[in-house]
């Protein structure tokens, strides 16, 4: 299959690499088509690292992994066809509010099982957010595999945003499973609270933040809390797994787990405003 056989229907989505069509085939019917840009297929660097994510979306098979259909790797007719979600992605579904707190414990539970599908492959992930998990029916996948590593990658090159970098990462060491639990504990708390727990408005002081704040308190159920804390604990050495804290949401959700506290009301003045 070439980029010809498609046609192209919209413009999804244009990015610092790629353009990303809503286009349709025979045989696939209605795709995801991501071409890259002109200067990324003439950049040894970057064409390579589009030609890997082809190469690993074709090849990696999970339930909550984004599906790759086709791809050509290299070259003038460079292409990669996705799997389509007109819902989008878990970050727009987030702007229209807070997840339910079982909605939220779906979505966490499937991504951290791709996580851990990757990380049982030998592979790092290492741009795990809400901008690159994408909504089907009843469904969260994880997506944009151009970012995958080998965990036994020693070089000092690395892919993520500020927002969920963990504290190690940004003095300098390796990626590693730990700051990948890191992350995913950055978009747990997010998708649990409704808000990140650390802000800024600088590099320098996000980085600030993750090394040295505690995330703020949260009205969770104690049990999950704790094991949220500990997803984000600054030591890595002390940080829980990924595979723990799935374990501490299905203690959450089995019959007799704790259930959420009700919201306190909000004690009013009648003289100030809220």
């Amino acid at each position: 299959m070439t980029r010809k056989d498609f046609r192209l229907l919209m413009l999804l989505g244009l990015g610092q690499t790629a353009q990303v069509y809503l286009a349709e085939a025979p045989g696939l019917g209605r795709v995801a088509l991501k071409l890259p840009k002109k200067e990324v297929r003439e950049d040894p660097r970057l064409a390579e690292r589009f030609a890997r994510e082809v190469s690993f979306s074709l090849s990696l098979k999970h339930p909550y992994l984004v599906r790759g259909l086709a791809g050509v790797p290299f070259g003038e007719e460079a292409f990669l066809a996705l799997e389509c979600f007109p819902q989008g992605t878990l970050e727009a579904r987030l702007l229209e509010g807070r997840l339910p707190l079982e909605e939220a414990v779906k979505a966490l539970t499937q991504v951290g099982e791709a996580l851990l599908y990757l990380h049982g492959k030998g592979l790092l992930h290492q741009d795990v957010k809400p901008a690159n998990v994408f909504v089907g029916e009843g469904v969260y996948k994880l997506g944009d595999l151009g970012t995958l590593r080998p965990i036994l990658d020693r070089t000092q090159e690395f892919a993520g945003s500020p927002h969920y970098l963990a504290p190690e990462l940004f003095l300098g060491n390796l990626p590693s499973e730990k700051s990948e639990a890191y992350a995913f504990g950055i978009m747990a708390y997010e998708l649990l609270t409704g808000k990140r727990p650390f802000k800024g408005e600088t590099v320098e002081e996000l980085r600030d933040a993750h090394l040295f704040l505690p995330p703020p308190p949260t009205s969770l159920p104690p049990r999950l809390d704790k094991a949220l804390r500990r997803l984000l604990a600054k030591d890595p050495k002390e940080r829980l797994g990924i595979g723990e804290f799935l374990e501490a949401l299905r203690t959450w959700q089995a019959p007799g787990g704790e259930a959420p506290k009700a919201a306190k009301p909000k004690r009013r003045f009648p003289f100030f405003r809220s």
